[in-house]
């Protein structure tokens, strides 16, 4: 089994760089996400790894090899579709068995048998293996794409998107399935997707790309808990960090925040203190997610905003809570049967422990 490497790898589709300079090194049995909306060039960088694109310029190298100029049946790679793919005419058995019987991998019948047999039990599909594509659901659809890349025992695999198109308790089962796989094989995996649960529920390291740029690569909770930009902590979390304009001001010699569009302060966290007042700009952009937010109908000691509540909904097992701040929204997670009415007065108390800052003007983020 081996790793990957991409070195200063650009994909140009005429005049659109689809990717830009994108470095990675993925290591042996490692599993790395990459996390990034449509159009980020996450497709794009999968299929230059499988030998389906070529690359404009950089190297690829595969389990030691430089791979550029390998046709894709001699990269040992094997992939999974976010179509699925899956050839109608044939049943389930005869998609997935159809990698082993290619005139490249080609094993004899009773292998491949097993190997249908065994992956098919292991994906819950053991009893499908009859029917044709047509007769199966999308998540069945999905397992059998999936069954057919695991089948081959590569040295890679990648998957392109693998659940999109399955509903959030298919999604949820065959995520926990993934990951379980990956766990047992223990294959150098490259998986792509556009969502943030998924990054970080099986990647070891996550790459987050916009517009072909790598904006940060690290494990899911370095991502999570440390964005290294705006762009970062916006595609991270759902629902999404609230972003606030503010100035660093020192008010009888302590350092407070003053929040744009409001007449709110709040202290800065002692960490952060001394890197915030020495900088040029007293101006700077605040992330506060809602899981850090509390929301109280009383005021309290600890309560340091005042708002109305603008609406609250329902979420699975939470309730989100929006509260206008003068010119601003704050959102605030509480339990799912929280008690609140648009208008009312509801003062929040913000976890300064987990307020994160970044730079208007580059969006870079502000560390201690």
């Amino acid at each position: 089994m081996g790793g990957v490497l991409l070195q200063d790898v650009t994909k140009d589709y005429g005049k659109v760089r689809a990717v830009k300079h994108l470095s990675l090194d993925v290591k042996e049995q490692e599993c790395v996400v990459i996390l990034g909306p449509s159009g980020a060039g996450k497709t794009s960088t999968l299929k230059m790894i499988a030998g389906l694109e070529e690359v404009t310029s950089g190297e690829i190298y595969i389990d030691g090899r430089l791979a550029n100029y390998l046709q894709p049946h001699e990269r040992d790679i094997a992939m999974t579709f976010e179509s699925y793919a899956l050839y109608p005419h044939m049943t389930v058995y005869d998609n997935m068995a159809l990698p082993l019987r290619s005139p490249v991998h080609r094993r004899p019948e009773g292998d491949i048998r097993k190997r249908v047999l065994d992956i098919g039990t292991m994906l819950g599909i053991d009893a499908l293996l009859d029917r044709m594509p047509a007769q199966l659901s999308q998540g069945q659809k999905q397992r059998v794409g999936l069954g057919r890349c695991l089948v081959r025992q590569p040295s890679v695999f990648l998957f392109d998107e693998p659940l999109s198109h399955v509903d959030a308790k298919v999604r949820h089962r065959m995520r926990t399935e993934i990951k379980r796989i990956q766990d047992e094989l223990k294959t150098t995996s490259i998986y792509v997707t556009h969502d943030y649960l998924e990054a970080l529920a099986l990647g070891d390291r996550i790459v987050v790309i916009e517009q072909g740029e790598v904006q940060q690569i690290g494990t899911p909770k370095q991502i999570f808990d440390e964005p290294a930009n705006e762009f970062v902590q916006r595609i991270v979390g759902d629902p999404p960090a609230t972003l606030l304009d503010a100035r660093i001001a020192v008010i009888d010699g302590e350092a407070l925040l003053q929040v744009r569009g409001t007449s709110c302060t709040l202290p800065v966290p002692p960490d952060m203190r001394e890197i915030l007042l020495e900088r040029h700009n007293p101006n700077v952009r605040v992330a506060i997610r809602p899981m850090y937010v509390t929301a109280s109908l009383v005021e309290g000691a600890a309560c340091q905003l005042k708002g109305s509540v603008y609406v609250f909904e329902r979420i699975e097992t939470k309730g989100v809570l929006d509260v206008r701040v003068g010119e601003i929204a704050l959102l605030a997670e509480t339990s799912p049967d929280f008690q609140s009415r648009p208008d009312q007065d509801m003062w929040l108390q913000v976890d300064l422990d987990h307020v994160r800052f970044f730079d208007p003007q580059t969006t870079a983020a502000i560390t201690a």
